[in-house]
């Protein structure tokens, strides 16, 4: 009994020692727990807080009594709140005994803190887990510290991708620490970090290369001096070929006891400044060397920088150029004028214009200056290429004095041409005319002259009109080149036109036993819009001479389109069986005055027929080619351009209106007609007395002027060019008195240019009419100034076809009673070819005309065959002008 009271005695006297030191142990712990310096927590099993110290407390915040109502989670970051379950879970499963973890707490404040936790199990007197011990650091900031010093690695990172250069660096052993990415993208690498670790070996699959880079590095390393902008071509061209050049710069890499830690190597790509500083050289380089002087000056005139053309020109040294201004060297640019000039310059960019510059010698040249406004750095610049025009200037001026005197020159043929228009065809009117009143007078006296005599008379009258045709191709020609023709447009019928011809020509072909073929293709238009009376010329000239250089085989017209063109235009070809022309003469067959030697040898025109029509097809927007065989024939082709006509515009024909007499008039009207050629005087006279016009003759102004003033006529046809007093003086002497206001005064000149009308109204002439006239025109201006009235014959109707019908038994007894309306009764095509005949003086061919009338016309037939015995060719050729025209 007493050993069991030993026993347990003993037993619970080691309890409570046991007890004691528990006590003690859990009181130590206590201590610690709260006086320990980082946060200290006890968890539960299920994660609430069971004790905090201060120091955790004071790192989350929250107070103990606060966070013993909340659970761990409550103020674990969102984001670190699985991996933290995950832990403490696995803790308490016993797969671990204890474990660190980095996580995030929400402070009370609302911030976050970091912190590093340990944390262990705590087991209860027989070893079954009881609670969590967490011991937390406060890291915030360390984390602040990682934070920034990521923030800054990350500027640095951005700053070295942005920069233009290339940034590499490397140890002492020459191994790559890192790169930026304009490096990288030099390397070839995927990315910049890829290149540490690597060395040039890695890189450069050629050893020589790799090698070559690293004695650089080492040598800068060893000598611990940096070596800057060097320029140097990379090793390798481009796959184009292109050079790349870059500015590199190696730099020692020293810590602060300074030694040798690596070194830092920057590139940079510099071949656009290497190419652009190569233009730059080749620019300056020719800008040194030009021919031009280039002068560059600031906005206020002064110059600033000049080439050696301008020290040369000149003469002033460029020292010199830099203390002058503009206003030194330019007399034209005072402060004034420089200041509008920079103005327009502001405003236009550049101009061009001449002035003079002093020579350092005092003389002066002549320059053309283009002044160039320039901007830079916010500053102003004028940029002038100034070249020498001394020699143009010169040249210039023996250029205008030559013009001048082929001004000159032209003027006196003008002058020469209109004298000889009028002197030429007045005498050649008057042999025509009286060879024409011969013919008349014996066939009505019945007089006989000899054979010889009568073909002698039809000679004269055939080389008369032979030469005023020579006569107006001349003037014609000299017109053309005074620039006096111009393209009268008008809306036609191409292919009446076209029939026309052909059957004009046609009987002139037969004569020679030549076929005269017409090929018109079915495409070509019937109406068209371009001057008609030219084409007309053109064709007959072609087709005339194709007429007379072939003696045997055909003539051929081909008329067509331009297929697929964006214009109108006509080919017009004319081929023949003729002699050809030998290609040493082709290249002369268009100029004036040159014939062939087929032309020489027919010994008829002048040479003018080919180059005339040229003109003509020139100005109707055509071109004329020809091709010929020497023996074989010759074929001219031309192309000209037209409108599609509206057929509304084509003039129908209407019959011409023959005036016989004057309507009842309550005055009697007076008219003067001055000419110093009787002739022409009495052709007026003739004309208007028998109608009842009261007329009195003038053969000069002077005595026109004596006239007037006693008998003061209503009208007066004046002459322009006179003897002792010309028509312009007389005029303008009339027209300068009172009642000379009231007289009409209307030129009658031989005249045919152009100019020449102007200068007579402008002498007060109230009209013009120009000779030989029509006689429609005359009473026109009558009627138009005077107001008068005529009495007319009976016109003709004029059927759809634009013929005039005769009566169906007209008799006509005498030649006085043809006139234009009665012949109008025949087709045109037979007017055109009694027309041509008549003025070829071909008696047989309008013989053969005249045979063609109808036998209810024979009394035409008679008088005209009356006319042709009596060689009246003129009064055939002017009542066919007027049906025509």
């Amino acid at each position: 009994m007493n050993s069991e009271n030993l026993t347990i005695q003993a037993l619970s006297e080691k309890l409570k020692q046991t007890e004691t030191a528990l006590l003690e142990s859990e009181n130590r712990f206590r201590d610690l727990f709260h006086l320990a310096p980082i946060g200290m927590a006890e968890v539960s099993l299920g994660g609430q807080f069971l004790e905090v110290n201060s120091s955790f407390c004071e790192f989350i915040g929250y107070s103990r009594k606060e966070l013993m109502q909340r659970g761990f989670n409550q103020i674990t970051h969102p984001h670190d709140r699985d991996m933290s379950m995950n832990y403490f879970s696995r803790l308490i499963q016993g797969e671990f005994k204890q474990y660190n973890l980095e996580k995030r707490y929400r402070h009370k404040e609302g911030h976050w803190v970091y912190g590093i936790l340990h944390c262990y199990l705590r087991l209860d007197t027989v070893g079954n887990p009881f609670s969590v011990i967490t011991q937390i650091q406060d890291i915030s900031e360390y984390k602040k510290i990682e934070e920034d010093l990521k923030q800054q690695k990350e500027y640095l990172r951005l700053v070295l991708d942005n920069i233009p250069q290339q940034v590499f660096w490397k140890d002492t052993n020459l191994v790559f620490k890192g790169c930026n990415k304009k490096w990288a993208e030099y390397a070839q690498l995927e990315s910049a970090e890829s290149v540490i670790g690597k060395t040039d070996y890695d890189l450069f699959k050629n050893w020589e290369v790799a090698e070559f880079y690293r004695r650089q590095d080492r040598r800068v390393m060893t000598s611990k001096e940096p070596e800057l902008n060097v320029i140097a071509p990379k090793q390798k061209p481009t796959t184009d070929g292109r050079q790349i050049w870059l500015d590199i710069s190696r730099v020692p890499m020293l810590d602060t006891d300074g030694y040798v830690i690596g070194i830092i190597g920057v590139l940079e790509d510099i071949t656009e400044q290497k190419e652009i500083d190569e233009k730059l050289r080749l620019t300056q380089f020719s800008i040194d060397k030009s021919r031009d002087y280039v002068l560059f000056t600031d906005i206020n005139a002064r110059f600033f920088y000049t080439n050696e053309a301008a020290t040369k020109t000149l003469g002033y040294s460029r020292d010199e150029f830099l203390q002058m201004q503009v206003k030194d060297i330019d007399p034209n640019a005072s402060e004034n004028q420089w200041s509008i000039s920079w103005e327009n310059l502001r405003q236009q960019g550049s101009f061009t214009f001449e002035s003079i510059h002093k020579m350092k010698t005092g003389e002066h040249i002549s320059v053309e200056i283009t002044l160039s406004y320039l901007e830079y750095n916010n500053k102003e610049y004028g940029c002038a290429v100034v070249r020498d025009i001394s020699e143009r200037k010169h040249t210039e001026i023996v250029l205008q004095q030559a013009k001048e005197a082929a001004e000159a020159a032209n003027r006196s043929k003008s002058e020469f041409l209109a004298r000889m228009s009028h002197e030429l065809r007045t005498p050649l009117n008057a042999i025509l005319g009286f060879t024409q009143l011969m013919n008349r007078d014996l066939k009505r006296k019945q007089s006989v002259l000899l054979q010889d005599h009568q073909e002698h008379l039809e000679i004269i009258g055939r080389s008369g009109e032979h030469l005023l045709n020579l006569i107006n191709d001349v003037l014609e020609m000299s017109k053309i080149e005074a620039g006096q023709i111009s393209l009268n447009s008008a809306h036609f019928d191409l292919l009446k036109l076209l029939h026309c011809l052909r059957d004009m020509l046609e009987l002139k072909a037969q004569s020679k036993g030549l076929k005269l073929l017409f090929e018109i293709d079915s495409d070509v238009p019937q109406y068209i819009q371009t001057d008609e009376s030219k084409l007309r010329q053109v064709l007959i000239n072609l087709l005339g001479n194709a007429i007379k250089f072939t003696d045997a085989g055909c003539i051929i017209l081909r008329t067509k389109t331009v297929k697929n063109s964006k214009a109108n235009r006509l080919i017009f070809e004319v081929e023949d069986t003729g002699y050809g022309i030998s290609p040493e003469e082709l290249q002369y067959v268009f100029k004036p005055f040159i014939q062939t030697e087929t032309g020489r040898k027919s010994q008829q025109g002048t040479g003018l027929g080919l180059s005339i029509s040229q003109k003509f097809i020139k100005l109707m927007g055509g071109k004329i080619t020809v091709s010929s065989q020497l023996g074989q024939g010759t074929c001219f082709r031309f192309n000209i351009n037209f409108k599609p006509a509206n057929t509304s515009h084509i003039p129908s024909k209407t019959a011409i209106k023959q005036v016989i007499g004057l309507a009842e008039n309550k005055q009697n009207y007076r008219i003067l007609v001055v000419d110093d050629n009787w002739t022409n005087r009495q052709l007026v006279v003739k004309l208007l007395k028998p109608l009842g016009f009261e007329v009195q003759e003038a053969e000069n102004g002077q005595e026109a002027i004596s006239i007037w003033e006693k008998w003061q006529p209503h009208l007066i046809f004046m002459d322009m060019r006179m003897p002792v007093m010309d028509g312009y003086e007389a005029t303008q002497y009339i027209k300068q008195h009172l009642q000379g206001q009231a007289t009409v005064i209307i030129a009658l000149t031989a005249s045919v240019f152009q100019q020449d009308r102007t200068v007579i109204l402008s002498a007060g002439c109230d009209d013009f009419v120009r000779k030989p006239f029509r006689v429609e025109v005359l009473f026109e201006k009558i009627s138009k100034h005077l107001g008068v009235k005529f009495l007319y014959e009976e016109t003709p109707d004029v059927d759809e076809s634009g013929n005039t019908q005769l009566p169906q038994k007209m008799e006509i007894t005498d030649p006085s009673q043809l006139t234009s309306e009665v012949l109008a009764i025949m087709p045109e095509t037979w007017i055109q070819a009694l027309h041509q005949a008549a003025t070829k003086l071909n008696s047989k061919l309008m013989t053969e005309v005249i045979d063609q009338i109808p036998e209810t016309h024979a009394s035409l037939a008679k008088i005209l065959t009356q006319l042709v015995n009596d060689f009246r060719y003129d009064v055939i050729i002017e009542l066919t002008s007027k049906i025509q025209k």
